[in-house]
């Protein structure tokens, strides 16, 4: 595709603060890095655990945040070394990665990662995209 490698512009519903209004604007998006993978997202919604982490409840509150884990798109670049997906293929974000190395991930219920998984009490991961 002819934005691989390239920063890209995109809008996006970002929320400012907790429970205030999102706010669509206009968003970079990095390109993808070793065993990454770029989205163009066509569709999305809010979930209860959405708004659960908008409002802020019972974690540390992190903004600015982009909501909306419920999703379905299609790859529009891949970063080095991924081998099992490539532009154009349709796809279904998750709201937690996988390891695919903790006992749950190798097993059939890999929503439950040990190193990922959503807990209430420490948040989600800050420093990582999801591989």
């Amino acid at each position: 595709m002819a934005s691989t490698g390239q920063v890209i512009r995109c809008k996006a519903a970002v929320a400012w603060e907790a429970g205030k209004p999102l706010v669509i604007e206009e968003v970079e998006v990095a390109p993808p890095q070793a065993m990454e993978v770029r989205l163009k997202i066509l569709f999305t919604s809010l979930c209860h655990t959405d708004v659960y982490f908008w409002e802020a409840k019972g974690q540390t509150p992190l903004f600015p945040r982009i909501f909306g884990h419920e999703a379905g798109g299609i790859v529009e670049s891949v970063g080095e070394g991924v081998t099992d997906l490539e532009p154009g293929d349709h796809v279904l974000p998750v709201f937690t990665g996988e390891c695919k190395e903790c006992r749950h991930c190798k097993s059939e219920e890999s929503n439950m990662c040990d190193l990922l998984r959503i807990n209430t009490d420490r948040g989600m991961p800050t420093n990582m995209t999801f591989k």
